[in-house]
């Protein structure tokens, strides 16, 4: 971690019917809150290596991957996400 980072961890019980895309939606919502605090210039996670389709999500999104890591309960990847970046890909909607 460095200045400027916050980590985020979703985790979202599948239902009977989940809503389509819930994920796709959640998640770009929960970075922009995250980044309303101006010191926060990058979002960092932990998904599971085993974790596809995790991974496929948070790439589409605009993550970039880097080493991973041993934790207590799993071997992760770390991932980031910096500010520019997501709002290249998710521009804030115009007021109005």
């Amino acid at each position: 971690m460095r200045p400027g980072d916050v980590g985020m961890h979703l985790l979202l019980a599948p239902g009977r019917r989940p809503p389509r895309d819930f994920t796709g939606a959640v998640g770009p919502a929960l970075v922009r809150f995250l980044f309303r605090d101006p010191a926060r210039q990058r979002v960092v996670v932990e998904p599971d290596v085993r974790n596809e389709l995790a991974l496929r999500r948070l790439e589409r999104s605009g993550f970039t991957f880097d080493d991973e890591i041993d934790m207590p309960d799993k071997r992760a990847r770390l991932a980031f996400l910096t500010r520019d970046r997501f709002e290249a890909l998710f521009p804030a909607p115009l007021p109005g």
